[in-house]
């Protein structure tokens, strides 16, 4: 049988990284064995998905390089569509199969009679299953007259169920844990446990690699398989990702950020606890939205963002375009990703994704969690910087400006950029990082570093050289980097002092601070005007 993986996001939020590492291994599984990787937009939740969500994953999986073999923009005859929400006539006949051969069956309850159910198990202490009601035909008139809709349930087999999973091992459910799932809701729509069977044996996926949180949902799917007489696909779960407290990264936790910077916010104000309308004011939030955000009623990451932005905190980065935003290499994200959880068998860390195919063996996959390092991943995403060439980068500088309108490098021609990028490529870690140390090009300095300016222009005869320096810098012909690096090193070798008593009074003059790139390379991006006018404000705001 060949090697067929797939991954389907639902398109209720935007793309995790938890979902960027199963999309990745399902894809080196895929290259790895000579097979294909399929994409499946799992929109049952008909409540919560939407098209811009599906739009976003499409673009992030693009983004990465992640490629499908079939998918959306990819079709091949016999196997799509690949939105679920597209395939109901499918789903509709093999309910229908089910319901004639016995195997599942409409139930009429309602969601209160439901809750009330799960009421009085849950006051016995026990779990709840859910019991079949026989029904006669003029009670299923009356409910039918009354605007009820029933949904239908399948049957659970009556014996124990076991995964066979590729990881983890043998994992059992046994027949008084199995209840009887919808497979379809009362709007017409078939639950995820139903599309995803449907669709996976349809599509002739050969293994079914997904994180460890669906491990248990699998007993389920077993019990369509077998209902309906087909063989399952393999299954393998992937450990979870956590954070460096071992909690579960999560969405979430840009939610909870928030939540602990508006609380100590509003105990500074020493207000009401209860009164968010100075947040929303500030926010442009509704009053509604923040109360029930902060009661933990909802999570909602625009809502995160909004209280993040105006408190000035600094969300953890989970989704993709957390990432992109923050101005990081796709094949770096991916090198990163590849790694946690699963090794390549030696100590190689920087992998391209073709050794990375090379490498690919599901049985090197862990069965515990990984821990998100972003220091890890900020220092491979710097090696990333340092090898790749400067067209390669100048192009990747402007996806990252894409999607970051307020970089000071937003608008600049890529010639000139790329002569920042020749610049600072071996000196940061990632685009967003490059934005802060470069911005003093773009921001002539009001304040200086106060030791800064001690120990360079008021010590040692620092005001004095810059003096000298500013008046042979005027008088250069030509701007460019090598005629004043000639300059600096002319005039450190005439007044017998080391080249560092010559650069440190200009790079504090310039920048504010003692810290810049090579001085000469400074001088030559800031150029003529800039540079002396600069030169000209810090000597008379530290005369004597």
């Amino acid at each position: 049988m060949s090697v067929r993986t797939r991954f389907a996001p639902s398109p209720t939020g935007s793309l995790h990284v938890g979902g960027v590492r199963t999309a990745l291994f399902c894809l080196l599984h895929a290259r790895r064995h000579g097979g294909r990787f399929l994409l499946r937009i799992e929109d049952t939740d008909r409540a919560r998905s939407t098209e811009e969500a599906a739009e976003g994953i499409l673009r992030d999986l693009r983004w990465l390089g992640l490629r499908w073999d079939e998918g959306p923009g990819a079709e091949q005859a016999g196997t799509g569509p690949y939105f679920q929400a597209q395939r109901l006539d499918l789903y509709n006949a093999v309910i229908d199969q089910l319901l004639a051969s016995g195997h599942a069956y409409e139930a009429w309850d309602t969601h209160a009679e439901l809750d009330a159910e799960r009421a009085i198990a849950s006051a016995a202490k026990l779990n709840f299953r859910y019991v079949r009601k026989v029904l006669d035909a003029d009670t299923i008139a009356a409910y039918r007259a009354a605007g009820r809709t029933p949904v239908v349930r399948l049957a659970a087999p009556r014996h124990d169920l076991h995964v066979e999973d590729e990881i983890l091992g043998q994992v059992t459910q046994t027949a008084d844990e199995l209840d009887d799932i919808v497979i379809r809701k009362a709007d017409g729509f078939p639950t995820y446990h139903f599309a995803v069977v449907i669709d996976d044996y349809k599509m002739g996926v050969s293994l079914v690699l997904r994180g460890q949180e669906h491990l248990m949902n699998t007993h389920k799917h077993l019990g369509i398989y077998e209902a309906l007489n087909w063989a399952p696909p393999k299954y393998a779960h992937l450990p979870l990702i956590a954070n460096p407290d071992n909690t579960k990264m999560s969405k979430r936790d840009k939610a909870k950020t928030s939540r602990e910077a508006a609380r100590r916010a509003q105990v500074e104000r020493k207000g009401d606890p209860k009164d968010w309308s100075w947040l929303a004011e500030a926010t442009g939030r509704t009053v509604d939205d923040l109360a029930g955000f902060m009661a933990k009623q909802h999570d909602s990451i625009a809502t995160a963002e909004a209280i993040a932005a105006f408190l000035k905190v600094k969300l953890p980065m989970i989704e993709v375009m957390d990432f992109r935003k923050g101005g990081y290499l796709p094949e770096a994200l991916i090198n990163y990703m590849a790694l946690l959880g699963w090794s390549p068998g030696d100590d190689r860390e920087v992998l391209p994704f073709d050794q990375m195919v090379a490498a690919w063996d599901l049985t090197r996959v862990n069965k515990t969690q990984a821990k998100f390092d972003a220091e890890k991943l900020a220092w491979m995403n710097g090696e990333y910087i340092k090898k790749v060439d400067l067209d390669t980068l100048t192009v990747a500088h402007t996806s990252y400006l894409d999607v970051a309108p307020t970089s000071p490098f937003a608008g600049m021609p890529a010639e000139r950029r790329r002569a920042f990028l020749a610049l600072y490529q071996p000196r940061i870690a990632t685009f967003a990082e490059l934005d802060e140390a470069a911005r003093f090009f773009f921001v002539r300095p009001s304040t200086w570093d106060a030791k800064a300016v001690q120990k360079h222009l008021l010590a040692d005869g620092g005001l004095e050289r810059l003096a000298l320096i500013r008046d042979a810098l005027a008088a250069l012909p030509e701007w460019s980097a090598t005629d004043i690096q000639l300059t600096l090193d002319g005039l450190a070798a005439s007044h017998d002092v080391k080249l560092g008593q010559i650069a440190q009074p200009l790079r504090v003059a310039l920048t504010g601070t003692a810290v810049s790139p090579q001085i000469h390379d400074t001088l030559a991006l800031l150029g003529r005007t800039e540079s002396l006018d600069r030169l000209k404000a810090a000597l008379s705001t530290h005369a004597r």
